[in-house]
């Protein structure tokens, strides 16, 4: 049903020196809801769901991002389509799962200094702070975190949603995949090789994290990124 391009292994993410990205040079493109766009394409709100503080019930992304969406939306067969987690976020939410994760991170590794917690805590949730010169990704309007389903079904990937753990990296399932896995791990190529064919980038720790203007994307192509942080995810609440 899908092109064999599509069921190649996921490769390894390349090296990048992340401290040699510049600061982004805004390039003043509006956010937009991509599920207006293309009915192959629905969100799911999982923030909202939880009840975090400050969590949209739009999806908003870049339109350059939303535009990309909708590409990949077409090249899918008759009954699938493009289910969104979560996709513009505000530092209420980005500081409600860091908040999260630490506490669950401490209790996993007792052990663990504050800087060798920080690392493993770094992975997986940015930091909850406004950084105008490294915005994070959810914060510029140019990631978004997403799977494929079928009539209504998401598909398997072999973790949920903020998994945090090892087998959630998008090429865990690539070697040695356990037994039971396999549907999993090719479902997990095609959403890879669907949403790199429309120029959106992968975070290799999260199956589910596309992007595309942002820090990641920029260091794929050598440049600045485009967008810059948004003045809609800065701090509501106290």
């Amino acid at each position: 049903m899908f092109p064999d391009p599509f069921l190649k292994p996921i490769p390894p993410e390349p090296d990048f020196d992340w401290d040699s990205i510049p600061a982004p040079t805004e390039c003043g493109e509006p956010l937009v809801d991509p599920t207006l766009l293309s009915p192959q394409i629905t969100y799911g709100a999982a923030y909202l769901r939880q009840g975090l503080p400050g969590a949209a019930g739009t999806c908003l992304v870049r339109q350059g991002v939303a535009q990309r969406l909708v590409q990949a939306a077409d090249k899918l067969p008759e009954g699938y389509g493009i289910y969104i987690f979560d996709s513009l976020r505000s530092l209420d939410v980005q500081k409600a799962l860091y908040d999260q994760f630490r506490e669950v991170a401490e209790k996993e590794h007792p052990g663990l200094g504050p800087e060798e917690l920080d690392r493993i805590i770094d992975e997986f949730v940015a930091l909850p702070v406004k950084r105008l010169n490294r915005p994070s990704p959810h914060a510029t309007g140019g990631a978004v975190d997403l799977t494929l389903c079928k009539d209504g079904q998401l598909l398997d990937m072999g973790t949920g949603f903020d998994d945090f753990t090892d087998l959630a990296h998008t090429a865990a399932l690539e070697e040695d995949c356990p037994s039971g896995l396999e549907a999993a791990r090719d479902n997990r190529r095609i959403l890879f090789h669907l949403m790199e064919a429309v120029g959106l980038v992968n975070y290799s720790s999260e199956w589910w994290h596309f992007a595309y203007g942002e820090r990641q994307w920029a260091a794929r192509e050598g440049c600045a990124p485009i967008y810059g942080f948004c003045p809609e995810c800065d701090f509501k609440t106290g």
